[in-house]
């Protein structure tokens, strides 16, 4: 932590400590309250930390070097945002508050299920997430879950990702962000050095429409048939619940293996989604029959309802050619 308290409850900030002038104070976490000391840098940043068996939840976790270095210079660049600013209505602590804009940098992996936690909580008390990954965490040809929670969406923009370059001190946005049967994942990048626009305006800067997509239905069809032939365990679980409402992948219709911007959640298992609007009459009755998908929905950062509506309705177009 870069941000410490003094028993008079002063803030202190790792950055300017000078541990000669302040010999006899003590230390204390923001979050917890427990005692922490000086750690003067010589490989990672100058900061606090908690002695050994820490039960800090804001803390936990550790922090490496890059995380230090990108709070340094994302609080630099903010110029307005609090550094650390514990929140004990939310028992949470944001790496840097800047305005009603909750920044957190995470470089190392964490459990999906405690990101939707502290996503959801910044939400339902008014303060908006700005999620930016580290290197460790910058997604290739591949979304991990953890990725694609962290993922943003706009109707008209399509989904897309932010990255913290702490080493050049830059802001990078991953954006157009598709899934092809061939390609797997891929996306544009946009770059912004320090202090080239405030945080505010790149926080709401929302990319352009995405492009059409280069596909082949042909392609895609023969290629989930060689995914069955080879009995990949996905495409067989998949093909096991198409048997369930009657079906094989043989049988779907061409329309069905149409791209859509939304099989960035659903990759292959779109297909089901699909067959399942043919054998339902209403949206509400296709939202009890694709619950056989078993899939969860970990992206806090989406509306649930906006992306099934817009499937839904993007089934009705895709029929009606």
């Amino acid at each position: 932590m870069l941000i410490a308290n003094s028993s008079s409850k002063s803030r202190l900030d790792a950055r300017t400590f000078k541990p000669e002038e302040h010999k006899k104070t003590s230390l204390f976490c923001p979050s917890c309250h427990e005692a922490v000391f000086f750690k003067q840098g010589k490989v990672k940043l100058s900061h606090f930390a908690h002695f050994s068996h820490t039960q800090c939840m804001s803390f936990s976790e550790g922090e490496t070097c890059e995380h230090l270095a990108c709070k340094d210079f994302l609080v630099s660049w903010s110029q307005e945002g609090q550094l650390e600013a514990y929140l004990p209505k939310l028992q949470q602590r944001p790496d840097i508050l800047y305005k009603n804009i909750a920044i957190e940098v995470q470089c190392s992996s964490l459990p999906v299920e405690r990101y939707v936690e502290r996503t959801q909580n910044y939400l339902d008390n008014g303060y908006l997430p700005w999620w930016l990954f580290g290197k460790k965490l910058s997604p290739k040809n591949k979304f991990t879950p953890l990725q694609k929670a962290g993922t943003y969406y706009h109707r008209g923009s399509g989904f897309y990702f932010w990255l913290s370059k702490a080493d050049i001190k830059e802001i990078w946005l991953l954006y157009h962000i598709r899934w092809h049967y061939r390609r797997g994942f891929f996306y544009k990048i946009k770059k912004w050095r320090i202090n080239e626009l405030s945080l505010t305006e790149l926080f709401t800067k929302l990319p352009s429409k995405p492009s059409n997509l280069a596909w082949d239905t042909r392609q895609y069809r023969f290629l989930i048939y060689k995914k069955l032939y080879q009995k990949q365990p996905k495409t067989i679980r998949l093909q096991e619940k198409l048997y369930l409402l009657g079906t094989t992948f043989q049988e779907l219709p061409d329309w069905c293996y149409q791209p859509s911007l939304y099989q960035f959640y659903f990759e292959d298992k779109l297909l089901l989604l699909r067959y399942c609007y043919l054998k339902t009459a209403s949206f509400f009755q296709w939202l009890e029959q694709i619950k056989i998908l078993g899939h969860p929905w970990l992206y806090p950062l989406v509306s649930q309802k906006e992306i099934l509506q817009a499937i839904y309705a993007e089934c009705q177009q895709l029929l009606k050619k």
